[in-house]
């Protein structure tokens, strides 16, 4: 279980949600790689139960997720892009 981000061709820089053009470097070509985990850097639970988290994925990006189970600061989880995968704590961002 992954999630889907996006890899500028040119300078490799990792980016999600999807761009039209790189931040970095201007271009225009992009491909999809897999993300299988992030570390949590951060919480919060909304009003109606649902936990969100910061998590730093690497290489510069941090995404915020819908964590499906308990987690911590600095605790690693896997990443999904399917909202009904969780067999365990997974972090889901949806596909852009």
């Amino acid at each position: 279980m992954s999630a889907l981000v996006q890899e500028c061709r040119n300078c490799r820089s990792i980016l999600f949600p999807d761009r039209l053009f790189c931040p970095f470097c201007g271009e225009d070509n992009f491909s999809p790689v897999e993300a299988g985990q992030g570390t949590v850097e951060q919480t919060t639970e909304l009003s109606d139960g649902t936990v969100l988290a910061t998590l730093s994925v690497g290489r510069g990006l941090s995404v915020i997720a819908r964590l499906t189970g308990p987690a911590k600061p600095g605790q690693d989880v896997a990443l999904t892009n399917d909202p009904y995968a969780a067999t365990d704590v997974t972090a889901y961002i949806p596909l852009p």
